[in-house]
C-alpha cells in the first residue's frame, strides 16, 4: 500500500513538472510569437512611413534636367524625379494603382538583379524591400517586356494588393496601372491576371517571366496565347507585337512556388 501510495506521489510531480515544462514553453513561444509579429508589423510600418517620405519628394514639374554620373555619362532625367535619383542613382522610377496602396519607387541593377528584394532606399536592410526590374529587362530603351518584382507581404502593403486582381471587378474598377521611370511618364491598360508558378530548372512549363523580348511575330503570338492559358480571366484587352509592357510579379501561396503577375500594355 505503502509502496503504491509512492508511486502515485512520483506519478503526480512527475506529470506536474510536465505540466510546468509545457508551461513555460508555451509562455516563451506566446511572447516569442508576440515580439516576432510586434517586430514585423513595426518594420513595415516604418518602411511605408518611409515609402510616404521619399514620395513627397516628387516634384510638380514637366521639365527635363541632364544630369552627368560619377563615370561622366549625361541622363536626360524627368524633373519631377531628379531629387530621388540625386539621392539615389538606382531609382528608376515610380509605380502606382489608383484606389490601392500599391505606391512605390522602382529600382534597377542590372549588376546585380536582386539587390533590393531585403534592402531600402537607403541601401540598408529591411524584409520588405523595395519593387524592382528584372535585370535582363533594358528601361532608357525598352525592353518589349518590363518585369517589376514586388514581395506579397502579410500586411496590405508592396504588391499584396494585386491578389485583389482575382476579381474581375476588381480589374474593372482598376484598370490602369501608373508607371513613370527617370526618362517620362506612362500609363497602362491591364491585359491579363494570371496565376503561375516559379519553375525549377528542368521542370516543363511556361515560364512567363522570362518574356523580355520575342524575336518575331510567331514568338510573341506564342507568348501570348501561353498567357491567355494562364489568365484567370478574359480582360477583353486586345495586345500587339508593337506594344510596349510591364508585368508586375509576386508570390502567391495556393501551390509550391506560386506566383501571380498582372501584365499591361502602355496606352500612354
Amino acid at each position: 500500500m505503502e509502496n503504491g501510495r509512492r508511486r502515485k506521489k512520483k506519478k503526480k510531480r512527475i506529470i506536474n513538472m510536465i505540466m510546468n515544462i509545457v508551461l513555460v514553453v508555451s509562455i516563451i513561444c506566446f511572447v516569442g510569437s508576440g515580439a516576432y509579429l510586434f517586430k514585423y508589423f513595426y518594420t513595415t510600418y516604418k518602411a511605408e512611413k518611409n515609402v510616404d517620405a521619399l514620395a513627397e519628394k516628387i516634384q510638380v514639374t514637366a521639365e527635363t534636367v541632364i544630369e552627368t554620373d560619377a563615370s561622366g555619362e549625361t541622363e536626360v532625367i524627368e524633373g519631377r524625379y531628379l531629387e530621388l535619383y540625386r539621392e539615389n542613382s538606382d531609382f528608376v522610377g515610380w509605380i502606382s494603382i489608383d484606389g490601392t496602396s500599391l505606391n512605390y519607387p522602382v529600382m534597377y541593377t542590372p549588376e546585380d538583379n536582386e539587390y533590393y528584394l531585403h534592402r531600402n532606399f537607403e541601401k540598408e536592410y529591411e524584409y520588405s524591400g523595395l519593387p524592382f526590374i528584372d535585370a535582363r529587362c533594358t528601361v532608357k530603351e525598352p525592353s518589349q517586356n518590363i518585369i517589376i518584382y514586388g514581395h506579397h507581404m502579410n500586411t496590405d502593403t508592396m504588391f499584396t494588393s494585386l491578389h485583389e486582381y482575382k476579381e474581375k471587378s476588381f480589374f474593372e474598377k482598376h484598370p490602369l496601372i501608373q508607371f513613370d521611370t527617370i526618362y517620362g511618364q506612362g500609363m497602362y491598360q491591364i491585359c491579363f491576371v494570371i496565376l503561375s508558378k516559379a519553375y525549377a530548372e528542368g521542370e516543363e512549363g511556361f515560364r512567363y517571366y522570362d518574356f523580355i523580348q520575342c524575336e518575331n511575330e510567331e514568338a510573341f503570338h506564342q507568348t501570348i496565347s501561353e498567357l491567355k492559358k494562364l489568365s484567370v480571366y478574359d480582360t477583353g484587352v486586345d495586345v500587339s507585337m508593337e506594344d510596349r509592357l510591364i508585368t508586375l510579379s509576386t508570390c502567391e501561396y495556393s501551390q509550391e512556388n506560386g506566383r501571380m503577375a498582372v501584365i499591361a500594355k502602355k496606352i500612354q
